[in-house]
Formats: structure tokens, sequence, C-alpha cells
């Protein structure tokens, strides 16, 4: 399959299809608990940075041996705490779908990997981009779509993660489909090799790292028209901007290093996948 470089434009495509699957997810929105400290003055205060982690390879990944967390996203949050000179604490949360509730709730400082929707812009803030991303998508071995068109059909069953970015681009780009849905990326993944789903669609590195661990999945394939879109941080909504501006400065200064492009292909690496010359997950 052929992956080309990346094009900006085409995250307008799911920029609109931000509608009633984030509402769930949102619905808590003007319910913030009330702190008296913002952010940055409890991570100041507590000497340390908690970051929400769940298992997501590349991404966020449990060291078997250590049970230490590892991933290219905990790498970045580890170089935030070390840039702050704090503790760097990994938390555990459940999965994108919970990304806005633990930041409302106090659980977490930042959440990684997720895209700034208009109704997630209502709920929590953001800071970034750190990455940009496409979207690919992973066929059984009897199912031979290609394009959105041949997955937007009834019949078809097509796996996500419920409340992802995952979701809001199948219902956008394939609305006839049938969704499966499921909270992790391996049961996912399973419910396509064990075919009680014809495909599953999500970024074209948890797909990688899908179709490499299971081999009773089919074709990757980059179905058109292309649709690309950047990562943000998510953060807590409140008056004081500070943490939000260091972690705008620290995206903007790890980009334009390309630190970020490579702790995103180390993290490929490490689990024996190389990344095609072809894709970038820088803005150009």
């Amino acid at each position: 399959m052929a992956i080309r470089r990346r094009d900006i434009a085409s995250a307008t495509i799911v920029a609109a299809a931000a509608t009633t699957a984030a509402v769930a997810v949102t619905s808590t929105a003007r319910a913030q608990p009330k702190m008296s400290d913002s952010t940055w003055e409890l991570i100041k205060k507590n000497g340390a940075v908690r970051m929400g982690v769940f298992e997501f390879p590349p991404y966020f990944v449990r060291n078997k041996q250590t049970n230490e967390w590892e991933g290219a996203l905990v790498d970045m949050g580890r170089d935030i705490a070390n840039e702050l000179k704090v503790k760097f604490v990994p938390t555990e949360v459940g999965g994108f779908g919970e990304a806005v509730l633990s930041l409302q709730a106090g659980k977490v400082d930042m959440n990684f990997g997720l895209q700034a929707t208009p109704i997630r812009a209502t709920a929590i803030d953001f800071a970034g981009p750190i990455y940009w991303i496409e979207w690919v998508t992973v066929n059984h071995p009897n199912f031979k779509g290609k394009d959105w068109a041949d997955y937007n059909k009834e019949g078809v069953k097509v796996a996500v993660m419920t409340g992802t970015s995952d979701e809001l681009l199948l219902r956008k780009m394939a609305p006839k489909a049938t969704r499966v849905e499921f909270k992790q990326i391996a049961e996912v993944a399973l419910a396509v090799s064990s075919g009680r789903a014809d495909a599953f669609t999500t970024t074209v590195l948890a797909s990688m790292v899908m179709k490499q661990k299971n081999p009773g999945l089919g074709d990757f394939m980059n179905p058109k028209p292309r649709v690309a879109l950047p990562g943000y941080i998510g953060l807590r909504a409140e008056d004081d901007q500070r943490w939000q501006k260091f972690l705008n400065r620290w995206a903007e200064w790890n980009i334009l290093l390309g630190h970020n492009e490579r702790r995103m292909r180390e993290a490929l690496a490490k689990d024996g996948l190389e990344v095609p010359a072809t894709v970038s997950f820088s803005p150009n």
C-alpha cells in the first residue's frame, strides 16, 4: 500500500464529524470540579505532573518486565516533566473515551493523542498540536474494501473504539456502515480477525501495530478520500493559562526540532515496525 505524505488540508474532512457521538463525553462540560489551585499551581505544589495512560501501542505500552509505562506519547510526557523538573506520574484511565472526564475530575493534568473537535473544545482546553496522523483501515481477509465508499454500505461491519475520533470519522466517512464498538484497540482488532467485523479503522500507527500482533488480519488500506488530523494534548479548562502556554511552546519546540517525529518512529521500531519514508508525523 502506498501511503502519501501529510496533507493538512484534509483535516477539514473530519472537523464536521463532531456531532452526537461526542456529546456523551462532554455532557458534564459545565460541571467542572471546584479546585482552589490551577493545574499549574498543583504541579508546582506537588512536584509532579500526571499523564493519563492506558494500553494503546505504540502510544502507551506497559513493559511486562519492569511494569513501567513506555511508548511515544509516554516519552513526550517524561520530557515535559523533565523540563519542569518534577516527577512524572503515569495515571491509568479508561481509554480515550474517558479523556474529558478524567481531566474534569482532576484525576490527571494532561491527556495526549486527542483530536480537538469543536464539541470537545466546549469541555476542555487543548495545547499543541504535537504530531499529525492519518486514518486507515484494516480488513478481514474475506473483505476487500479499498475506498470509503466500500465501507459505506449497510451490512458492512466496521469496528471502532467507542468515544474516539475513530468513531467520529467512521460516522462521517461511512455513515451507512454498522459500527461495532469496543473500549480497547485489542478488542477492535480481535473482532476483525475473528470475523465479527469486516474491518476496523484507526490511526496508521495503531493499525501497523495491531496488524503485526494479529496475523489473522487482512489487507492494510489507505482509503480515499484521504484523512489526516493533528493530535493534541487535552487539559482542564481554567482561567490560569500558564499550563496551556507552557505546553503550546513545548509542542512547537519539539515539532520544529524533529523530536516528536523521532519519538514516534522509535516507538514503532521497538515493535519491529519500520515507518515508510512517505509517512511523516510533522506538519509537512
